[in-house]
């Protein structure tokens, strides 16, 4: 006898509808899957379908598999998972403490039970009945293959680019409508010792790569010797510009290692009535297109050199903000300043951050294949340089108008060791390490008159706060955090949990360049 195609569509539906909820119930009954997402449903209805496709399979495989999930599905649905306490406990209960037991679970839970054998056998024998032939319709066994592929570690990609591009989707919005907010409200000044107070922030910098935390060449002679506070053991918040900057420069969930972009830096440091200065080497790239400028765009008086454009647009040197600074410290002012200046430092290219500084090596004295670690170090010293410059102005300045200061500079991530075809060491930001937490962090203020060093831990989660404790600056939503005392952090809030969980456990040590060819 011909069935109707109608007959043959409604049954299709009707099966496959069935397959579904059978599957949705195991996922429940698991006691695993409390609230199991459509891809899964889907992909369990899938095995369900195809191993029904036979006779064989489907009584000695799939009905035996369903009868077990029936049987534990009571348990799961009201007590979860199985667990080595739950089979220990069924090999020690006796009658009455097992008719208790059961006696606890609800009876829909006992439904569910049911219905999945049930379902299971109606899907079956509709199938068998009306023809309904699943593994025959390509479409079914492409879709199918790719919800199998899904969810497989070769889709981890695809999905991680998915979720990423969401989050930031979504934190564009929120971006948006926060640029101007701001719920910080009055901030009082106590003990504020400086009237000009500057961050330098460095891009990409390893602290390991730094001779001032024990790199064995000397690249960083303004960073050793100064008289100031160098403290190794500070970690940045992300692995990336954007990652880090955003719960750095706001007043994050730290629980949840989410920025709160209406409690920014910039933002606070206005509340307690402090001009502020945004001078940067990165891209602009519209006026709120990425955290960090819509965190820079919030200061009175903001300068990118990249006008405009993306942060490679034109290879300005981090030098070219000395003259912008210098007109920022001559213009005359009564109160108190705070000055970014947010540099292009080690950013990959290294080799292009260099083409305005000699490199600390000649290529015939170095092995190849650390060419690039030549170009990395080197800008390394030419941000020492730098701070070095920026150090002489802010005393010049001091001296002509009795403006006292303090500068401090860090990093917002590092870098791991790649190698290229040719096998020379590069860095990447696309692999992580705990290296590229480990960022160098120096303070160096116009009354200091010693060296201090400290190796303690100190979390970038805590930084805002840092800052404000540094400036002076009160305000009721603040804890009290010291970044340059000798006393560690008391909580990583689950840094190095993400670390070890995450990011590359070998170590990816510095590299000693300065040996030769064979």
């Amino acid at each position: 006898m011909t069935i109707p195609k109608t007959y043959r569509i409604l049954t299709a539906l009707f099966v496959f509808a069935c397959a579904n909820l059978t599957g949705h119930f195991v996922l429940i009954g698991s006691g695993m899957f409390p609230e199991p997402g459509m891809a899964l449903i889907l992909l369990t209805g899938a095995i369900i379908l195809l191993l029904s496709s036979s006779k064989k399979a489907f009584y000695f495989i799939l009905l035996p598999l369903a009868f077990a999930h029936a049987i534990y599905t009571p348990t799961g649905l009201n007590f979860g998972a199985p667990s080595y306490q739950y089979i220990a406990s069924v090999f020690s209960t006796d009658l009455l403490e097992t008719k208790e037991f059961l006696l606890q679970i609800p009876f829909s839970s006992y439904v569910i039970a049911f219905l999945i054998p049930i379902l299971l056998l109606v899907q079956y024998k509709s199938a068998v009945k009306f023809g309904v032939k699943f593994y025959r319709n390509k479409a079914f066994i492409t879709l199918s293959a790719l919800l199998f592929a899904y969810h497989l570690p070769i889709a981890e990609p695809m999905k991680e680019t998915v979720s990423s591009t969401v989050k930031i989707y979504d934190e564009m919005n929120k971006l948006k409508q926060m640029a101007q907010s701001d719920n910080w409200g009055k901030s009082t000044l106590e003990n504020s010792r400086y009237d000009d107070y500057v961050i330098i922030l460095g891009e990409s910098a390893r602290k390991d790569y730094h001779h001032a935390y024990g790199y064995p060449i000397h690249n960083t002679p303004f960073m050793s010797n100064a008289k100031g506070t160098l403290i190794d053991g500070f970690r940045s918040a992300g692995t990336n510009t954007v990652a880090s900057l955003r719960l750095m420069l706001t007043l994050p969930n730290k629980e949840k290692w989410e920025p709160n972009y209406s409690l920014s830096l910039v933002d606070l440091v206005k509340s307690a009535g402090i001009k502020t200065y945004w001078l940067s080497n990165q891209g602009l790239l519209g006026e709120f297109d990425t955290p960090v400028s819509s965190l820079a765009s919030k200061s009175d008086e903001t300068l990118f050199l990249k006008k405009g454009g993306s942060f490679n647009s034109t290879n300005y040197s981090d030098f070219d903000l000395l003259p912008q600074l210098s007109q920022v410290l001559a213009s005359p002012i009564q109160g108190k300043r705070f000055i970014v200046l947010h540099i292009y430092g080690a950013h990959p290219l290294a080799c292009d951050r260099v083409e305005d500084y000699p490199k600390i090596f000649k290529e015939e004295d170095i092995d190849p294949r650390y060419a690039y670690l030549n170009c990395y170090i080197s800008s390394i010293k030419k941000t020492d340089d730098l701070l070095k410059q920026i150090y002489e102005q802010l005393q010049e300045n001091e001296q002509k108008t009795h403006r006292t200061f303090s500068m401090l500079y860090f990093a917002d991530h590092g870098l791991c060791h790649q190698q290229d075809e040719k096998h020379q060491v590069l860095f990447n930001q696309n692999c992580f390490s705990q290296a590229h937490h480990d960022v160098p962090l120096f303070k160096i203020s116009s009354d200091d008159t010693e060296r201090k060093e400290y190796k303690v831990f100190k979390s970038g989660l805590n930084f805002l706060e840092g800052i404000a404790n540094w400036m002076g600056i009160k305000n009721p939503q603040l804890h009290e955090e010291n970044l340059f005392s000798n006393e560690a952090d008391q909580e990583d809030f689950g840094l190095q949990k993400r670390i070890n969980e995450k990011y590359r456990q070998e170590r990816d040590p510095a590299v000693d360049i300065r040996s030769k060819p064979e």
